[in-house]
């Protein structure tokens, strides 16, 4: 289990504890740490943090700093190019499941509100009511009255707020 430590300079450490070059924590009290990096000591206080993205500011003897710090899952998700506490907007609506479209609410440039409904898909001789994941103006609606559709085919795509 590896951590990385990223300073506001641009270094970055790989610290894995019980490696030999692992950092030696003592802890002095709540959020004060004396710490052997190698062969130098250090004294840390962590003042905020950390936050869902990892950003912490601690105090290294007496000096200020503001960094990072991700742990293994943190790191494993955005080298996947995604994130764990970052909310995503989704830009398209897919159908859940193959089916056709029996009917279509809205149009381009239709605003919605997250909960509308924005058409309905027949699959398996039951009607299904597919509405917006969330709030946003509509670009382009795909799905049209009649067309069969396959699982995960985009049905209707929203404008992105940049």
């Amino acid at each position: 289990m590896e951590w990385e430590v990223r300073w506001p300079d641009g270094r970055v450490e790989q610290v894995a504890p019980g490696s030999e070059e692992s950092w030696d924590w003592k802890q002095l009290a709540p959020g004060v740490f004396d710490v052997r990096m190698g062969n130098r000591n250090v004294r840390i206080e962590r003042m905020d943090g950390p936050d869902e993205k990892g950003n912490v500011t601690i105090r290294v003897n007496g000096v200020v700093q503001a960094l990072q710090v991700l742990g293994p899952q943190q790191l494993l998700l955005e080298s996947m190019g995604m994130s764990a506490n970052v909310e995503t907007q989704e830009k398209h609506v897919e159908s859940p499941m193959p089916g056709k479209i029996l009917q279509v609410m809205v149009a381009t440039g239709t605003e919605v509100d997250e909960g509308d409904p924005l058409l309905v898909l027949e699959a398996m001789k039951m009607e299904n009511v597919i509405r917006a994941p969330r709030s946003g103006v509509i670009a382009v609606v795909q799905a049209q009255v009649g067309e069969a559709v396959e699982k995960a085919a985009t049905l209707v795509t929203y404008e992105m707020n940049e």
